[in-house]
Parts: structure tokens; sequence; C-alpha cells
């Protein structure tokens, strides 16, 4: 029951956040064609900061589904939102979306209904102080070595870039989610309040890594990145990200079939978008090298 409980939590935030990217790239692309005009731009604005604010809801969602299970639960369903975002940009966005897309995005899902009956078959256990160390220099490596290939893509084709900030700030926020679980972890279960000075710091610190991923999202878009391709490999990052340490960390925990079906499921529906991804939808936004 408290799994389910999870899932729940974790279908309802990834719909909120997902639809939270595409507020915010519409805010961006109304705010360009608003120039001069006092009245547009004021819409803009309030729809980008609706953006913001659903977005910052990113983290709360997370510390709630931990109350009931591992995060790994909650992070497991996070595919399912592509669902919202598809349709946002499709028929807000305007995006030039074609059936591979939706092909793809179709596997995604299926990759991580996968991955949520394996956690279902056999729920893994939650991290808690003595994997802190790895997972705090993994996130550091992780951050400086995105900022990094960040600066020097500038030139690179938008498609690589699409991908390469998803992927990025999906780790980010994946991370950051981990870290979260650690912060909650307690002898008698989780807790919303960490029990500790240090772990009071590691939520603290998990905090400035949700920071990070949101930092990337908007630099995305700066690069003139599509919201669905890149939300795509976000996804792939966010949900394969926490198995793949689970399975490395707890090695008790190991990978089961379906997990290892689940990952290269959405590796192949990752793979699928990308290749959609030839033909570049137009933009009105000007693009901005940074």
């Amino acid at each position: 029951m408290n799994v389910m409980a999870a899932m729940l939590i974790g279908v309802a935030g990834t719909s909120v956040i997902h639809t939270s990217k595409g507020l915010m790239k519409l805010g961006m692309q109304q705010f360009q064609r608003a120039k001069l005009d006092e009245r547009s731009t004021r819409a803009a604005s309030l729809i980008y900061a609706a953006g913001i604010l659903a977005n910052f809801t990113t983290p709360f969602w997370v510390m709630f589904a931990n109350l009931f299970a591992p995060t790994v639960i909650y992070t497991s369903m996070y595919g399912l939102g592509l669902v919202s975002l598809l349709a946002f940009s499709r028929f807000v966005l305007h995006e030039t979306l074609t059936r591979f897309h939706a092909l793809g995005i179709a596997i995604i899902i299926l990759g991580t209904l996968l991955l949520g009956a394996a956690e279902i078959v056999r729920t893994a256990p939650s991290f808690s102080i003595t994997e802190l160390s790895p997972l705090v220099t993994l996130t550091g490596v992780w951050m400086f070595g995105a900022l990094v290939v960040a600066r020097l893509s500038a030139q690179r084709e938008v498609r690589f870039q699409e991908v390469f900030f998803g992927l990025a700030a999906g780790g980010m926020a994946a991370l950051d989610a981990l870290l979260k679980g650690v912060a909650q972890h307690g002898e008698n279960g989780a807790r919303l309040i960490p029990s500790s000075a240090v772990l009071g710091a590691v939520l603290a610190g998990s905090f400035l890594v949700a920071a990070g991923a949101f930092g990337m999202i908007q630099w995305s878009y700066l690069r003139s990145c599509r919201a669905s391709v890149m939300g795509t490999a976000y996804d792939l990052s966010y949900v394969g990200l926490p198995v793949l340490l689970f399975a490395v960390l707890k090695p008790e925990y190991g990978l089961t079939v379906l997990n290892i079906a689940g990952l290269a499921v959405l590796a192949a529906g990752a793979l699928v978008v990308q290749a959609a991804g030839g033909g570049r939808a137009p933009w009105i936004m000007k693009r901005v090298s940074v």
C-alpha cells in the first residue's frame, strides 16, 4: 500500500513538473515576441512565473513520496509525465512532432512501467548515511562536468545540446532526490524533518543541486532546445540513474530482469525520439549562445 501511494505521488508530481517545463518555454517565447508591448510582456512574465512556481514544487513531491517508500519508487514513475509534456508541446508550443516522437515516448512510458513493476516485485532498500560519501562525490563530479561541457558545446548543433542538457539536468534532479532520501532516512522510518544536524545539512545542500537542474533547463531554452526532446533525455537520466546507483551502492539489491528490461526499453525510446528530431521545429525565439 505504501509503495502504491509513492507511485501515485510520482504520477501527480511528474505531470505537474513536466507541464511546468512547457510553461517556462511558452513564457520565453511570448517574451521574445512581446518586445516593447508592455501588456504582452506582462502576460509573458506571468506565464513564465507560473512555470517557475510549478517547477519549484519538484523537491517537495519527492520529499512527500519518501515518507512512504524508497526514493527509487518515486523516480521510476517519472517518465509518465512525458504524456503531459507531449500534449503541451504539440498543442500549445506548436512544436513539430511526428509519429516517431509519439512512438519514442510510448516506448519510454513502457520502460517506466517495467521499472515500476520491478519495484513492486522487489522493493529497493532506502539509501542511508552509509551511501552519503559516494553520492556527494558523484554529485560534485556530475555538476562540474555538466558545466564544462555546457560551455564547450555552444557551437554544437542543437540536436546534441537538447540531449546533453536533458541528461545533465535529469541527473542533477535524480541526485537531488537521492540526497533527500538520505536526509530523510531515520532509524524508525522516513521523517519529513532530518533527525540530525548532518542530515539537515544534506537536505539543505540538496536544494542547491535542484537549483542546478533548474538552471540547466533554462540554459537549454536559451540555446533553443525543444522542450519535448530535452525533456525526453531528462527523463531517461532521472529514471535510469537511481536504478543504476542502487545496483552499485546496494549490491544486495542488484539489477533484476525487469530492471534491465526497463532501462533497455527507456534507452530505445530515447534513441527513437532523438532520431525523430532530425528536422527542427520553427522557433519564434531568437537563438542565443551562452
